[in-house]
């Protein structure tokens, strides 16, 4: 086991310690354990672990830990940001109509959209449940900038759900809308990941932005995946996000290198109520003609390198090989999860 598995053990054990103390009996609780991927759906617990890549947790504690900080008030940062993440995904799926995450059922396809609502809601109590339990230094300076954090990911919610009914949306507008639906959570744990150990703001604002810029590679990373990832890989349906009409960085870059005439057809295809096989091929056929999956790859890597040049900027300053490896191992899972 290497030393940032071992800090994904930590973390995931804090986070059970926490949904422990704030939980009660009430079954309520156990779906949001069904969520997190503790548990099945019969609320028995699970051999092998169902949940999320903790990676925005795991960041927070990396960057405390490389800087010097302390672990146990890492730890509860970290795990507040992971409860806030999850609620947003549990409403997402709701609004999305998203039936399965990491390979089991969403919780409102199970329990019914009015219960998913009450999940994430928890969820999202639990975050400053976790919160009320730092320091009073840094919750002065945790709490403004996860509320902040909140707004922007409502924000960008808000902007995501619009822009699948607007006919026109640029490659401008999109960066705003993933900047604050994905990017905020991850510049939020970089920033109190960094200032949990210095209690600098200057430090903490240039990891701040380095979180904002993987954030982006991220997001727009996801996005090739949707198309070109490897459903055996990703565990998610080939070409889904074309499927579901959503307007992703390629699908966007697509319309902005279109002719006239092609995107008079891009339209009638969007506007359609199902999208047929014969449509999907004509789609795919256009992407691979206007270069699109290689101009994606190249904006996610322009990101992933300036917030990893910035990175590096510190490495004579301080350990940052755990965090150093993250980016690296993250960036080369990104390209294996390619179809071959």
């Amino acid at each position: 086991m290497n030393e940032i598995q071992k800090y994904l053990l930590q973390i995931e054990k804090r986070l059970q310690e926490n949904w422990n103390k704030f939980s009660s009996e009430v079954p309520v609780h156990f779906i949001t354990a069904y969520h997190m991927g503790w548990v099945d759906e019969n609320f028995q617990a699970l051999s092998e672990f169902k949940g999320g890549k903790r990676l925005r947790p795991l960041f927070c504690v990396l960057i405390n830990q490389s800087l010097g900080g302390d672990l146990d008030s890492a730890l509860d940062i970290a795990s507040s940001l992971e409860f806030l993440h999850n609620f947003s995904l549990v409403h997402d799926d709701i609004q999305d109509r998203d039936e399965k995450r990491h390979g089991r059922w969403t919780v409102w396809k199970i329990w019914g959209e009015a219960q998913a609502i009450n999940v994430g809601d928890l969820l999202f109590n639990m975050t400053f449940q976790v919160l009320s339990k730092l320091n009073p230094h840094l919750l002065a300076k945790a709490l403004p900038t996860i509320t902040e954090t909140i707004r922007e990911l409502i924000e960008g919610q808000y902007l995501d759900l619009l822009f699948e009914k607007k006919k026109e949306v640029s490659l401008r507008e999109y960066l705003i809308m993933i900047e604050k639906k994905t990017a905020k959570l991850f510049s939020t744990s970089f920033y109190l990941g960094a200032y949990s150990a210095t209690y600098k703001e200057e430090i903490s604002k240039i990891f701040q932005e380095i979180g904002k810029d993987f954030g982006l590679f991220f997001q727009i990373a996801d996005d090739a995946m949707g198309i070109w990832g490897d459903p055996n890989k990703t565990g998610k349906n080939a070409f889904n996000d074309l499927l579901r009409r959503k307007k992703t960085y390629p699908v966007l870059y697509l319309y902005s290198e279109a002719s006239d005439k092609e995107r008079m057809i891009l339209e009638e295809i969007w506007m359609r109520e199902r999208l047929s096989e014969r449509d999907i091929l004509y789609l795919i056929d256009l992407l691979d003609k206007k270069r699109v999956k290689e101009a994606t790859f190249n904006t996610a890597e322009k990101y992933f390198n300036k917030s990893y040049n910035k990175l590096m900027s510190f490495k004579d300053l301080y350990n940052i090989t755990l965090v150093k490896d993250l980016f690296e191992n993250y960036y080369k899972l990104i390209f294996s999860l390619q179809r071959s």
